[in-house]
């Protein structure tokens, strides 16, 4: 069981460190503006963030998955330890932007999802999967066996792609978003305004006749 949950937390941290490095690829503007939209770096820095993070990820889940098909064990446990840094890297900043009061997107894909507290807890569970499973892999090499390598095969694409799409199911659109203002019919506001002289004549007013 262990060395399943190993397995699992090692898979899961290398999944989304690739995950992230597709959506940045696939958006490359997304991360900076979104750090543009949170208005905490400088300009310097957000450019810099915005090109270094997105490779980060890229490396690390590619020597992360290399070292795990390998069964390179300190290769791996590095590969976590700093994946686990990079993700507490993120809960951190989305924290301090969040007790800013700043909004924005969270530039963690190409999708328009928010920045939310959801966000933060994401980075952080991640952070301690990481941690996690560099203690594990840090014990001894990970043995499994068929049925659980099976097993680690179906959990960690699904358990990966929920802690992915989290923040962005966590959403709760604003009142207004949800229930637009309704305009009254028009037939009642012409009631409203409709008067009929002593002819029978009907007249407009915009407030009623004096007796």
């Amino acid at each position: 069981m262990i060395g399943f949950f190993g397995g699992l937390t090692a898979s899961l941290v290398i999944l989304t460190l690739l995950m992230g490095a597709g959506s940045h690829a696939a958006s490359p503007a997304a991360l900076g503006d979104a750090l543009w939209a949170h208005g905490v770096l400088g300009p310097r820095f957000r450019r810099s963030a915005a090109v270094v993070l997105p490779v980060a990820e890229g490396v690390l889940g590619a020597a992360g998955a290399a070292a795990l098909v390998t069964g390179h064990q300190r290769g791996l446990q590095a590969v976590l330890v700093a994946g686990a840094a990079l993700f507490a890297l993120y809960a951190g900043y989305t924290r301090h932007v969040l007790a800013l009061g700043r909004g924005g997107p969270c530039g963690c894909s190409g999708q328009d999802v928010p920045l939310s507290r959801w966000v933060t807890r994401r980075a952080a569970a991640l952070a301690v999967f990481a941690m996690s499973g560099a203690a594990v892999v840090g014990a001894g090499p990970v043995r499994l066996s068929t049925a659980e390598l099976i097993t680690l095969m179906l959990a960690a694409p699904a358990c990966t792609t929920l802690l992915w799409y989290l923040p962005a199911a966590m959403h709760e659109p604003t009142a207004a978003s949800v229930h637009p203002p309704t305009r009254a019919p028009a037939h009642q506001q012409d009631m409203a305004t409709v008067h009929r002289t002593a002819e029978g004549v009907p007249t407009r007013w915009t407030s009623p006749p004096a007796p």
